[in-house]
Formats: C-alpha cells, structure tokens, sequence
C-alpha cells in the first residue's frame, strides 16, 4: 500500500509541476510570444560587452533585454523542451526594482539574462533535479551562486532540463519530460546540462551547469555551444541540489556555457572578477589573470593530439573536427603532434567510474520514487552494482573469458558499494595516477591537449542503455581535475564520415559497441561536432585563449548554425508573413510544426512538405496523420511550392542529372501541387476541409550564395545520384552555366519564378478511438 501512495503522489507531483510551467508560460505577456523584431535580433548578435555597457550607462533597458531573451527561451522550449521553472515575470520584478532585488545593474554581467541548470536554487522557486520527491522544496531565499550572479548584474530568467540522478548524456525524467536535440528532435542535446545545451544553440546568451563527467561539455559538442569545466574551487558551487550530496571521489564543478567564445570569456571574466571565495568557502581565492590570457593569444603554440581514449576510437565525425583544427594549428605555425606515452587512460575510466559510485548507486536511487520512471544507464549502473556477489563474479568470468572483452570485464569486476577503507584505497589510487599525469606533461612540455569531446555526435534518445560507459574523452580530465573547454567546429556529413565498409560492430569493446551502435552518418547528418580543449588544472584563462585562438584561426570555414539556409534561400522566412497571420498562433494553442508528436489545435508547415510528399505514397498518410493529430476543429495551415515552381531549376538539374544517370533513375524530391489536387487529397482522406487557399506568384532573387549556392542547396539529392566527385561537379556547373544565362536580371542581378500555395483545412471529424492515449 505504501508503494501505491508513493507512486500516486509521484505522479500528482510531475502533473502539477508541467501544468504549473504550461500556465506560466501561457500567462506571459503577449510580448513573450511575438515574433523576433529586427530590434530583438540586433541585441542576440551584439557583443555581451556592449549590452552591458549599454545598460551600465543607462542607454538600453534590461527589460528590453529580457523581452528579447523571454522570446528565445519560449520558441526554443517549444522546440526542444527545454526549460523548467520559468522565471520571467519575477525577472520583470527584479529589474523593475534593482536594488530592492539585489540586481547590481553596474555589474560586469548588467542586464544580462542568465539561463540557469535546474539544480541552481533560486528563490521561490522549486529545484527539482528531475525527481518528483524534490516538487514542493522552493527555499525563500537565493543560494549562494545566484547572489553571486545578481550582484555581478545578471538576470536569471529560466531554469533548464537535466536528467534524473544527472549520471546521463541525455536530459530527460518523468517531472519534466525530455529534452530534444535543436537539430534533430529525434536525438538527445547532451547531459546532464542537456536544457542549456539546447537553450543556447537555439540563440541564449549565457547559462550556468555543471559537470562530474563531462556535463557541461558533452552537451556543447552535441547541442553545437561552447563550455568550459573549471578546475575544483575556480567557479562557485554552494547554493545547489544534487542527486549525489557527499560524493567527493570525483567532485561535481559548476561551470559557464554560452553560444560564443566572447561570451563565455565574458561571462568567466565577470564571475570571477566578482571574487566567488567570498560568496562560497569552497572557493580558491585566484583573480582573474588577463596576463595569461594575453600571453596565449599570441604564443607558438606546442598542441598534444590525443586522437583516442584507448577504449572507443573516435567515429568518423568527430575524427573529421579534431583534424580540422589539428589542420589549421599547423598552417599558423604552431608545434603540433599525436601524444605518446601517456599513463593508462583506460585505468583512469575505470578509477573514476569507482570513485564516482563508491556507494553502489544508492544515494541517487534513494529520491527516486516507487515507479518513477529512471535513465537506461544509471538504471543499468544500479542493477550491475545491486547483484549478489556470487552473480556478480560469474557475469565477470562470462564476459572476461566466455565474450574476451577485457575492457567492460575490467569495468564490472568490482561495480559495487565499498567500506570505507575500499574508498580509502581508491582515493589513494586517484593522487598516485594524479601524480603520473603531472609528470608526463611535465616532461612533455604541452601548452595544451586538442581531443575529441566524444566519439560520437549526439545520439538518439534512450541510447545510454547502450553507451553510458562512453565518457573516457571527458571523465578522464574530472578525474585529473584539469581545465577543459568545448566548442563547435563543424557538422555532421553524411558523405564525408560514413563509416568504412568493413566496420565490424561486433568486433570493438562492450563500451565501443554502445557507442557505436547508433552512430550513422545519413541520419545524423547536420548534428553539430566540437573538439576539446585541455590545460592542467586551474588553468581556465589558458584553455579560454586557446579556444579563442583556434576559432578566429577557422576565419571563415568557422562553426556555422544555418548559413547554407540563409545564404540561399532567406526568402522562405521573408514571404512567411502573411501564413504566419493565417496560422494566427495563441498563447494557448498546441502548435504542431511538421516533425512532432502529440495532439494539437493547429498544425503548420513552411516549405517542408515539398519534400515530405516527394513519394506519392507518403501523401495520403501524411494527410491522415495531420488530421489525427489534430483536436476537433483544429486548423491545419501550410505553404508550398505550387505547380510551375521554379520551372528553370527544375528542368536544368534534371535534364543535367538525367543524362548522366538516366531519366528513368531520377526521382525528383520535390512535389509541386495545385490547389485542385489538395482539394482532392483532402476529401480522400476524410475529416478535413478545405477552408482557404491561393497562389501567390512571385520573382525571387537568388541570395548571397549566388546561382551556385541555390543549386548546390536545392538540388543536393539529385547531384548525390552521381557517384563520382568530379562528374558531380561538372553537373552542378552545368546547371549553373545554363541559369546564370536563363535568370540573369536587366541589373545583372539572377532570380527565379515562384509561386507559393497557402492553404487553410479545418478537421471536423472528431479522432479516432484512443488518438488521446
């Protein structure tokens, strides 16, 4: 009976907590829920230091900042899910009344919103850490780092995602339910700061996480944003809720992350210029050192290469972004080499998965509720560390002797609660190989270490029940307790980092088979990649340098979020206008944008479904599956390409593609309807009508990209067809050479015809039986 309660309060708690951010966010000002305006987009890509100094001397409002931040944080929490406690009405508060609220707007940070990892306590506010049993434990007052952080001028105005127990590179729990990758929904952002990973991709500014095995920095390289992890005692912690209170073997560090480099030095800069030793007793009291700073930003660099871990290699991908940069350091000059003769890293996984869960998993598992749904991987840790010893040692003997797996058999032979002199010994262990490190990078003489962060990009969701153990590129450095950074270099390819056809899956280690079993390049193509950046301990300012350095080097083969998109085919957002006014959101619609899940009250499309109903059969279950998704009377707004829609690309690719492959291997991936064809679809399928429609004819100029940059954009799957590199090119410049001719402009402009098709259906058909389940 005591179970059944447990599980029925567990269950009221996370239904109340989603209803109470639903209201909240549904209650926000109209202002929250507009669009971004040309103002709003000139505060996200100023520089942090003007907008501070902006608000120091009275030129700009926070509020107005905040209304900016407030837009971000609603779009992409619509989008990934990330946010928890929503903030923002008592932010409006706060800077409406600085000094009563303890907003210095004279700060370092003034005026600046801070997106904050769930387990930071703010005031008045709940820190659930992802467990229902935490629901309801909101403190008066703000702990010790949010002080920190409003004395220094910082607006905190969203608490962010993070997994249950935070032992996940995924960001999900039955409270807040899960976050999703910005690029692809189907994959996770990284964890366990996973809600700021996505947050910030998504256009945040600053926010704060942490990170015990890679926390702050797996998610940077998944989610595309930049992280650093500080050394034990450089970055405040007091004033936080953890699932793990008194686990010391391998300490958790609270750390920044941004979406920029000059955001992240900004933001480290402020917090420590703050003097966080007088905030936090665990704090080492270090100011912050611009002379070191300086000094990596102009010497020769010597850069170590670590290119494995010793028990997962790097997938295809990540290899890709660590030679990227390995690349452009030696162009600039710098002394760079593969590293050699390391102490044992794959001893230093299996010290530190020891350390870290000394107790058996008990102390996460000991919140967690009857029933209260747990992540795959600590799920797994918990029931390897609960098996009667007896069970335990023929699991071991089966792996090591019967599967020859050294590596995971190494892992799971002592997966168990230690006495206190077991963790003694341990820790022991811990400063010996400490001891190791200090002095082969002392005879090496390395300014820094370059790693992949992983070795793979982000994966799908639920993939720790697979690849939970693969962390050796981040653990290793929470081990040693040095500095490390995260930022974006590239993305996925699907081309370039498939895997070798001879790629045995079953041949790698347990750990490397988890991690590789989800790793495919043509799914995951345009998830974000980064490269890790490692000093030695406390050497923040270095690492910061280092990044800076690397990226500015990039010049302009630089991360970048949506140029492709922007570059070539800006017009699709320009001429949305007017089915943006059609759709006519509401704070307390359930807008479904193509490539969601659930019941809503409208569902949208803008130039998706060209492509969706390339295949005549996907067209008829598209519609189907539009109409049951939606509630009765729900409206169903799209746009597309009508019939005639950029009739010279289409036939100069196919005619160009066709005649190297043949006509009849084409399959042309868009589809191009009229409004009678619509019209028909929609009484086929039943329970939707058609309620306004019309063709909007239009020239559309070619972008910055050129000619070129729309070929290459709008014809990429057609041009793949054509196996060989060099015959492919000569195609796209064959296309290319016949429109600069056919759309050149009087002014010497180039554009193409278009027409777009909007249309309004309405279901009036009630759902089939069980659509609400």
């Amino acid at each position: 009976m005591v179970f059944i309660l447990d599980y029925l309060h567990h269950r009221r708690d996370c239904k109340f907590k989603q209803s109470q951010r639903l209201t909240r966010l549904a209650s926000l000002p109209s202002i929250y829920h507009s669009p971004l305006t040309n103002e709003d987009k000139e505060t996200i890509n100023a520089p942090i230091e003007s907008l501070v100094s902006a608000v120091q001397n009275g030129t700009t409002s926070p509020l107005s900042i905040l209304h900016t931040y407030g837009k971000i944080a609603v779009k992409a929490h619509a989008r990934t899910n990330c946010v928890t406690e929503v903030l923002i009405p008592s932010a409006e508060e706060w800077i409406s009344s600085p000094e009563k609220h303890g907003i210095n707007l004279q700060g370092p940070l003034a005026g600046i919103p801070v997106s904050l990892k769930d387990t930071i306590i703010v005031g008045g506010y709940d820190t659930t850490v992802g467990y229902s049993s935490f629901v309801g434990n909101a403190q008066t007052e703000d702990g010790a780092m949010v002080k920190l952080l409003k004395d220094a001028g910082a607006v905190p105005y969203v608490k962010t995602n993070c997994p249950i127990t935070l032992l996940s590179f995924e960001s999900g729990n039955e409270v807040w339910g899960k976050t999703r990758n910005p690029f692809n929904g189907g994959y996770s952002p990284g964890g366990s700061t996973g809600g700021e990973s996505a947050l910030l991709a998504l256009g945040g500014r600053i926010g704060v996480g942490s990170d015990v095995a890679g926390s702050v920095r797996l998610p940077a390289h998944w989610s595309g944003c930049w992280s650093l992890r500080c050394s034990t005692g450089r970055w405040p912690k007091a004033g936080i809720k953890t699932s793990m209170p008194g686990q010391e073997g391998v300490p958790s560090v609270y750390s920044p992350m941004a979406r920029t480099g000059g955001d992240l030095i900004w933001f480290m800069r402020g917090v420590i210029g703050m003097k966080p030793w007088r905030y936090d007793a665990s704090c080492v009291p270090l100011e912050w050192r611009e002379g070191v700073m300086e000094e990596f930003r102009d010497k020769r660099l010597r850069v170590g290469v670590l290119r494995t871990d010793g028990v997962v290699k790097p997938s295809p991908a990540c290899e890709r972004g660590l030679r990227i940069v390995e690349e452009v350091l030696r162009r600039d000059g710098h002394e760079v080499e593969e590293i050699k003769g390391t102490p044992d890293m794959y001893e230093g996984l299996r010290l530190a998965s020891l350390l870290l869960n000394a107790d058996g998993c008990q102390m996460f598992e000991s919140f967690r509720r009857f029933g209260e749904w747990n992540d795959s991987g600590a799920r797994l840790m918990r029931r390897l560390a609960g098996l009667w010893a007896p069970l335990r040692w023929v699991y071991w003997a089966w792996v090591k002797f019967v599967r020859r797996d050294e590596v995971w058999a190494g892992l799971v032979r002592d997966w168990r609660p230690k006495s206190a002199f077991e963790q003694w010994k341990l820790v022991a262990e811990r400063e010996g190989y400490r001891t190791e490190w200090f002095e082969w990078w002392n005879r090496k003489g390395y300014d820094v270490l370059i790693s992949p962060p992983n070795a793979t990009p982000a994966l799908p969701h639920d993939g720790m029940k697979d690849g939970m153990s693969s962390c050796g590129y981040t653990f290793l450095f929470n081990l040693l307790d040095y500095s490390a950074g995260v930022f974006p270099v590239t993305h996925v390819d699907k081309k370039l980092d498939k895997l070798p056809e001879n790629f045995n899956l079953k041949k790698p280690n347990a750990v490397a088979r988890g991690a590789y079993k989800y790793y495919d390049a043509e799914k995951m193509h345009g998830l974000p990649v980064g490269v890790q950046v490692i000093g030695r301990r406390l050497e923040e300012e270095k690492v910061l340098a280092v990044m800076q350095r690397i990226e500015d080097a990039l010049g302009e083969n630089k991360y970048r979020y949506f140029d492709v998109y922007q570059n070539n085919l800006s017009f699709v957002p320009k001429y949305a206008s007017r089915i943006m006014e059609w759709l006519d959101p509401q704070p307390d619609d359930r807008i479904l944008d193509i490539g969601c899940g659930g019941v809503f009250t409208k569902v949208f499309s803008s130039s998706a479904m060209h492509w969706i109903l390339a295949a005549p059969d996907s067209r008829e279950p598209f519609f189907e599956g539009v109409r049951d998704a939606l509630v009765p009377g729900g409206a169903f707004v799209f746009e597309m390409g009508g019939m005639g829609n950029i009739s010279e690309m289409r036939a100069a690719v196919l005619s160009a593609v066709g005649r190297r492959v043949g006509l009849e291997n084409v399959k042309e991936p868009w589809w191009f309807p009229d409004e009678e064809w619509v019209e028909g679809m929609l009484s086929k399928v039943g329970g939707l009508v058609l309620e306004r429609a019309d063709n909007h004819y239009l020239t559309v100029r070619a972008d910055k990209g050129g000619v070129e940059g729309w070929v290459r954009l709008v014809g990429a799957q057609l041009f793949d067809l054509i196996g060989d590199e060099k015959e492919r090119e000569a195609c796209v410049r064959e296309v290319v050479d016949v429109l600069d001719i056919v759309c050149k402009q009087p002014d010497g402009s180039f554009a193409f015809t278009y027409v777009r098709l909007r249309v309004v259906a309405r279901k009036v058909s009630r759902c089939p039986l069980g659509q609400y389940d």
